[in-house]
């Protein structure tokens, strides 16, 4: 089934309302008022492919603060706030026109139109009883965004997107079987929570942490013809949300039949998931055999709402990857960063960093860069090779000859815009853990990226990261040097405050600023940056650590028992540019190098060799462009210092606690 394009123009401009009195003085030209062309999913929500008269949208447009600096989405003082448009059977219209502003602007487009509490997370649910009037299709959100949009570019165009997942169910004869398919059968869906916050800003789907599990009945499509047959089809809304253990999950009952599936499973944002129950017939009971398969269902063929014949894979046309032969690197847990110890095939779930959350339509597969932190430059693909995408996974190889180093992967959409990047850390040695006194807590020996953690290696410097990006740079490539490290990609710095949504799609990008903070002072980026009480979306730590906690009552303020400048020769001595802390055994020690740091107003490096300035999650309360870390310079250490969040500091990871 071809896409649809709907068109909407404000109903002013179509001349399709007259104007009320409340907006009788409210005039301006039809090329000042904004048109949208609205693009359904290839399978959309409904089984004919179209939206149905009375369907109603939700619209919101933010403009730019200038050319590069989009304004957040928020819950009023947008351009246009929670808009309605409706749907009559032929043709789109807003209650009231959207006029264009002088510059750029965003558009957010949503369905099913809600009265809207909060744009970050908005309360939504899929309905129990999905065989009601109306209720399946209420209960699949879509989402849209165009972004930098001007007038000059004639109709916005929205691409609609399914953020929920679906769950299909065809039961259909075997060869043994005698009689017609169960026509009157009811299909539950067990085990699942039913409630969700929604992102307005991202369109992403989160199961709400404290909903209880419910059973949906899922909705009878009838009769439907397949390639291999006939089959009764029924199919659910489902909250995108990860089974771990086996639960009862799929019921089928009838006159002619009665089952129950027990299964794992995880539901992920746009996916279709088909489960195949084959009915066979012997003397003594009847037979189901199951199968699943899954689709991307934002880029489904067929248009009669079941996913086709279940054949196709999110990744597209076979490619002749065979992702079993892929060591899975996410299969204890998602991450923002992998470690990879030898050569081989690799994968892991193309899903933004210690979340399951999807990370959009994925069209291209990269390498950023690689890099041995040394002066030294890697040839292309010296480190990783191979790279792509399907299934929902991100696949590569590493050479035969295995390389010490690191490595970033991103994934883009359709129009090149970098949708998620992951940190590839490579590194034979991988890592061992250190307990420090005083219960403080288990981290690694190594700074987040280093190759080693001999004194006096440079391997062991790692690499450098500004507060609250999950995204690495490029530190010294010698202990007393300010040259960075050798790496190939591309990089580049930008000045003034961005937002977390820059960061996403800039990775590379280091943002300067005069003494204040790179992100942007807003709720949305406050909430996913670094926390010190849980592991946050864009931390950079690998899965079970994170960044530690800092202040006066952090990690290593606790483990030194004191906040102030603490050296003490029995605890810590200065060694080949660096310091070792003696651990909770009293024999073991860390070596922490002087790696320096890059300045928060220039990205230049500075007091490499003499200074070491190590990240932790924690926010100064007092001031908004700050953050604690430790802080060491020759002979004085301060474990609860703080400074401007621009900087590009090293991070040392803690093992969180289960």
């Amino acid at each position: 089934m071809k896409a649809k394009y709907l068109y909407i123009v404000s109903a002013l401009a179509l001349g399709l309302v007259g104007c009320s009195q409340e907006y009788e003085n409210v005039e301006a030209p039809l090329s000042s008022t904004m048109m949208f062309s609205i693009v359904s999913p290839n399978a959309t929500r409904v089984a004919d492919g179209a939206f149905e008269a009375e369907d109603k949208l939700g619209i919101y447009v933010t403009d730019y603060a200038d050319e590069t600096t989009p304004a957040p989405l928020q819950i009023s003082g947008n351009r246009a706030n929670n808009e309605v448009m409706a749907f009559d059977g032929a043709s789109w219209a807003t209650e009231r026109p959207i006029y264009w502003g002088e510059g750029k602007s965003d558009v957010y487009a949503y369905y099913p139109y809600m009265d809207v509490v909060d744009v970050d997370e908005q309360p939504f649910s899929v309905a129990l009883d999905q065989t009601a009037e109306g209720a399946y299709e209420n209960s699949d959100f879509l989402w849209a965004k165009a972004e930098g949009v001007a007038q000059t570019d004639g109709a916005v165009s929205l691409q609609m997107q399914h953020s929920m997942s679906r769950l299909v169910v065809k039961i259909m004869a075997g060869e043994e079987y005698v009689g017609s398919l169960p026509a009157d059968a009811t299909v539950h869906l067990h085990s699942t929570v039913t409630d969700a916050r929604v992102s307005l800003a991202n369109g992403s789907v989160v199961k709400y942490a404290y909903g209880g599990t419910h059973s949906i009945k899922m909705r009878n499509l009838g009769l439907r013809t397949f390639a291999d047959g006939e089959a009764v089809v029924y199919e659910a809304i489902v909250v995108p949300q990860m089974l771990e253990t086996s639960v009862p999950l799929l019921e089928i009952n009838s006159k002619s039949v009665s089952y129950l599936l027990e299964d794992m499973f995880n539901f992920k944002p746009g996916v279709s998931y088909t489960y195949t129950a084959v009915l066979n017939t012997s003397t003594t009971a009847i037979r189901i055999d199951i199968g699943c398969t899954t689709d991307d269902w934002n880029n489904m063929g067929s248009g009669d709402g079941t996913g086709g014949d279940g054949s196709g894979s999110e990744g597209g046309e076979d490619d002749g990857i065979d992702l079993s032969l892929y060591t899975d690197l996410s299969a204890e847990g998602t991450a923002n960063c992998y470690l990879v110890k030898a050569a081989g095939k690799y994968k892991f779930k193309a899903v933004k960093g210690n979340s399951d959350a999807t990370v959009g339509n994925v069209k291209k597969t990269e390498v950023l860069w690689e890099s041995f932190g040394t002066d030294v430059a890697p040839n292309v693909g010296d480190l990783v090779t191979g790279v792509g995408y399907k299934n929902g996974y991100v696949y590569f190889s590493t050479p035969e000859v295995f390389g010490n180093g690191n490595a970033s992967i991103a994934v883009r959409n359709s129009k090149d815009v970098i949708l998620w990047s992951w940190h590839i850390w490579c590194s034979e040695e991988g890592w061992n853990d250190h307990v420090y006194a005083n219960n403080a807590g288990t981290m690694m020996d190594r700074n987040l990226g280093a190759t080693s953690a001999t004194p006096g290696d440079v391997g062991a410097f790692g690499l450098l990261y500004q507060w609250g990006r999950k995204d690495p740079f490029m530190g010294s490539c010698a202990k007393s040097g300010t040259t960075l490290a050798a790496s190939t990609g591309s990089w580049s710095t930008v000045s003034g405050s961005k937002n977390v949504a820059y960061a996403e799609e800039n990775p590379t990008t280091y943002v300067t600023t005069s003494g204040s903070d790179w992100c942007s002072q807003d709720g949305e980026d406050y909430a996913f940056r670094w926390q010190e009480n849980k592991k946050s979306l864009y931390d950079p730590c690998p899965y079970g650590y994170r960044v530690p906690k800092g202040g006066n009552d952090g990690f290593w303020a606790t483990a030194l028992g004191t906040s102030s400048n603490a050296w003490n020769s029995a605890i810590m001595k200065w060694t080949n540019n660096g310091f070792t802390w003696t651990l909770a055994d009293g024999t073991t020690a860390a070596w922490y190098p002087a790696v320096g740091y890059r300045s928060y107003d220039s990205g230049a490096l500075f007091n490499v060799g003499s200074g070491g300035y190590y990240w932790s999650a924690s926010p100064h309360p007092s001031y908004s462009s700050r953050a604690y870390y430790l802080y060491f310079y020759f002979g004085n250490v301060y474990p609860a210092d703080y400074n401007y969040r621009s900087n590009g500091c090293s991070v040392r990871c803690v093992r969180e606690s289960y």
